[in-house]
């Protein structure tokens, strides 16, 4: 049996109690009553679930913001668009060492 996140809501017809279950979130069988966190909201946005008590098909229609605001930052780049891995990056900066593993650095 699979893990999952699930959602629990009133009918809005006979006010029981349903489950909508998803696995876009972390799946760590979370239980979630009046918020989502917005990775499990996107993959149940548009999910029918059919009451089990009066029959009826209920939407879930999630309230997600269509545009996201992002930020760009300058960082330091470890690899060109081509996949070249600079190897003398500044001293601050800090690899991991599975990535030094990956790379063939330090042997």
């Amino acid at each position: 049996m699979g893990m999952f996140d699930s959602l629990f809501v009133k009918c809005p017809k006979c006010n029981k109690e349903l489950e909508f279950q998803s696995k876009s979130g972390p799946c760590f069988l979370l239980k979630c009553k009046k918020f989502l966190p917005p990775d499990i909201a996107v993959g149940m946005d548009g999910d029918i679930v059919e009451c089990e008590f009066c029959r009826s098909n209920i939407k879930l229609k999630c309230n997600i913001p269509r545009n996201v605001k992002i930020k760009l930052v300058v960082t330091k780049k470890e690899a060109d668009y081509n996949g070249n891995y600079n190897k003398d990056l500044p001293k601050n900066i800090k690899r991991s060492k599975e990535l030094n593993k990956l790379l063939g650095i330090g042997r």
